[in-house]
């Protein structure tokens, strides 16, 4: 396959670059789990990864552009909560890549939680934290501004990827409905 799935900023990516990722999925741990690539869930399992790419690419242009750099190299696992919190593709990219880590504290630093959103969690949630709020006040306010972060820091990536991403036809977002395998809905 020759040509361009899509443009980040002023940058191409091939869609050579597009399959060789694909090509380590289907020959990686997961492998059999992953769709076959001639249904339409194949199709959207390459948009997907499109998305993936894009999203590395705008972290990639955006911490160029501060002068961020990363400052650990290992990957880290993704939890469904982060997932979930943030969304797919910026939690696999925050998991994946350090530089993306190190743009989030750049972008969105966490800020410990005010002390009612703090009080409001505890007293919503006593069954989790049956402890007064003063012995968890502290570790709740850190956790809740740190969740926080993430979700300020995905709605931040969402932003510069309207900005900055134009996607070829046939690798529209799974869920955009002009295509015909639009099967998952947002």
């Amino acid at each position: 396959m020759n040509g361009v799935a899509a443009w980040v900023g002023g940058r191409a990516i091939d869609v050579a670059t597009v399959e060789e990722r694909l090509a380590v999925m289907r020959h990686g741990p997961y492998a059999a789990r992953l769709p076959q690539p001639d249904t339409a869930e194949g199709r959207n399992l390459r948009r997907w990864l499109v998305q993936v790419l894009v999203a590395e690419a705008v972290v990639e242009h955006e911490a160029a552009a501060l002068g961020v750099v990363a400052d650990d190299a290992e990957p880290r696992p993704l939890t469904l909560a982060e997932a979930l919190r943030t969304g797919g593709v910026t939690a696999a990219v925050v998991a994946a890549h350090p530089l993306a880590r190190a743009l989030r504290l750049r972008v969105a630093p966490p800020v410990p939680a005010p002390d009612e959103v703090t009080a409001d969690y505890h007293r919503r949630n006593r069954d989790r934290y049956p402890q007064p709020l003063d012995e968890v006040r502290a570790v709740l306010a850190a956790r809740l501004g740190a969740e926080d972060a993430e979700r300020r820091f995905a709605a931040w990536l969402d932003e510069r990827c309207a900005a900055l991403v134009r996607l070829a036809p046939g690798y529209e977002h799974p869920a955009d409905p002009r295509h015909p395998d639009a099967t998952h809905r947002h």
